[in-house]
C-alpha cells in the first residue's frame, strides 16, 4: 500500500494524545463566521483557529516543511486514490494548504496528506455557553 493511500486512511483518525490542560481564552463563537478563521497568537504559538460546518477547530500556524504561516494558504477538499481517470471528491472546505509549497493538511486532525507520518499539532477549541471560544494548549 503507498504511504499516499495510507496517509488517507488516517485522516479521520484522532491526533495522537496530548497532556494539554490549560484553556485559553481567544475571542468570541460570533466573530469567525463558518468557512472562515482567526489567527492567535497563545504564547509562542501562532495558531489558526477554524468554523468549520460542524464546529471549531485550531491548528498550528507553522508548517513542518520549511517554516511558513501555514494559515495564511487556502482551504478547499482533495481526491481520494482512486483509478485512473476517476475522480472521488472528498473532505471538502478541510483541507489546508501551505501557501509556499502546497504542502497539504487536514485541519480537523493536523495530518499531512503527503505521507502516511507528517502532522501538523491541533488544539481542541471549546466553546463556552457565552460563546467565548477558548483553545487548550
Amino acid at each position: 500500500m503507498s504511504s499516499v493511500v495510507k496517509a488517507f486512511e488516517e485522516l479521520d483518525a484522532a491526533p495522537p494524545p496530548k497532556k494539554r490542560n490549560r484553556e485559553v481564552p481567544v475571542g468570541h463563537a460570533d466573530e469567525i463566521p463558518v468557512g472562515q478563521k482567526k489567527i492567535v497568537q497563545v504564547d509562542h504559538l501562532s495558531i489558526g483557529v477554524y468554523h468549520l460546518a460542524d464546529g471549531f477547530y485550531a491548528i498550528r500556524n507553522y508548517c513542518p516543511h520549511q517554516g511558513a504561516e501555514l494559515c495564511r494558504g487556502t482551504v478547499h477538499g482533495t481526491n481520494r486514490p482512486s483509478e485512473v481517470g476517476e475522480f472521488r471528491p472528498d473532505f471538502l472546505g478541510r483541507i489546508l494548504r501551505c501557501p509556499w509549497h502546497g504542502w497539504e493538511f487536514d485541519i480537523k486532525t493536523g495530518k499531512g496528506l503527503y505521507d502516511a507520518k507528517g502532522r501538523v499539532a491541533v488544539y481542541e477549541v471549546r466553546v463556552a455557553p457565552d460563546g467565548t471560544l477558548s483553545v487548550v494548549v
